[in-house]
């Protein structure tokens, strides 16, 4: 039954990730990050992050955004884990900085020997540099192996994530004559991620991740007044265009040791 399942989700994540002709231009990006860990008690523990997102698609390299995080994880038992944190991302184009807060509640499931599933739910609050939302719910799961492989120490991973907006600056909506219908904040689900990763154990301490992910956007919902990417017929642009992009990640984090010295509390990969 967990083979079955686990074949269905694959397949599924495989049809979303080959659908994007359908949703618009993409453009190319580079995530380069950095993350430090630290164990503070057995079952606590803190993260700080970097990320600079570099848009490959424009003539000159330039900074898309950059991105800081703080996070603290509780580890409630083997399979289940609470993190609460902050994060701050920097538009330079816009001289911008949002920030939100969060909380993420993530759950392990044992498929087989070989595999397992990781859920988990995060429930975000931006601040009003964000225009798109005021509220966030992203919901993800990730098939991995339980043990990494002899060669390189690889761990390869496969993960989706659906994105669900509420509130934010309200679009208006019309109707084939022209005629305004409402304005409204485009509540709903608007985005996906898949990504495919490659974690290496470097050392004890070091990890370096390898990713690909693509982001597409969409409209999956069931009120036609809450769309995005709709035309504004007063003026004829579109309203809140479709973020699609190919994205290239390399990620590096270390994990500090405990208080005691006593090595290394288990690093997700």
């Amino acid at each position: 039954m967990k083979i079955k399942f686990l074949r269905i989700l694959i397949f599924s994540f495989i049809l979303l990730g080959t659908r994007q002709e359908s949703f618009g231009q993409y453009e190319t990006r580079l995530w380069n990050s950095f993350s430090v860990g630290a164990p503070l008690t057995d079952n606590l523990s803190a993260k700080v992050s970097y990320l600079k997102s570099l848009d490959l698609s424009s003539p000159e390299l330039q900074t898309s955004f950059n991105w800081y995080s703080l996070k603290l994880g509780y580890q409630i038992n083997k399979n289940w884990t609470v993190d609460f944190g902050t994060a701050w991302m920097n538009l330079p184009n816009s001289n911008r900085t949002t920030n939100r807060i969060f909380v993420e509640g993530n759950h392990r499931i044992k498929l087989d020997r070989r595999f397992s599933l990781r859920n988990s739910l995060q429930f975000e609050r931006h601040n009003d540099q964000e225009t798109r939302f005021d509220y966030r719910f992203i919901l993800s799961s990730r098939i991995g192996l339980r043990k990494r492989l002899d060669f390189l120490k690889v761990a390869p991973s496969l993960s989706y994530s659906l994105f669900y907006n509420i509130g934010g600056a309200p679009i208006r909506y019309f109707n084939e004559q022209g005629e305004q219908l409402a304005r409204d904040a485009a509540n709903g689900l608007h985005r996906g991620r898949i990504m495919a990763n490659l974690n290496f154990k470097l050392s004890d301490q070091l990890r370096l991740s390898v990713y690909y992910m693509n982001q597409h956007e969409f409209n999956l919902v069931l009120s036609p007044t809450n769309k995005i990417n709709v035309v504004n017929q007063n003026n004829g642009r579109i309203q809140r265009p479709f973020n699609n992009q190919h994205i290239i990640g390399i990620a590096l984090s270390y994990q500090l040791k405990g208080l005691k010295g006593e090595g290394f509390l288990p690093i997700n990969f």
